[in-house]
């Protein structure tokens, strides 16, 4: 029974910030769906600023320059 209660423990444990990780971090390409998700109080517009070569979907380079540009902010 202890074995069992430490192995859950060390799981508890190695999955705890993988978990939190994928929680909070964006997945390529993004979607208007996935972005709308993201930021809710985003338009479709604000989706189209951001997907700058307008292929429907987000690329982590576009993110990114959307983000350091000021166009979206950190909270998604």
């Amino acid at each position: 029974m202890q074995k069992l209660a430490i192995a859950a423990f060390a799981l508890t444990l190695i999955a705890g910030p993988v978990l939190a990780q994928d929680a909070t971090e964006n997945e390529f390409p993004m979607t208007m769906t996935d972005f709308m998700m993201a930021y809710p109080d985003a338009s479709p517009d604000d989706f189209d600023m951001v997907d700058a070569d307008g292929d429907g979907e987000i690329t982590e380079e576009e993110f990114n320059v959307a983000r350091d540009s000021g166009l979206i902010g950190d909270d998604a």
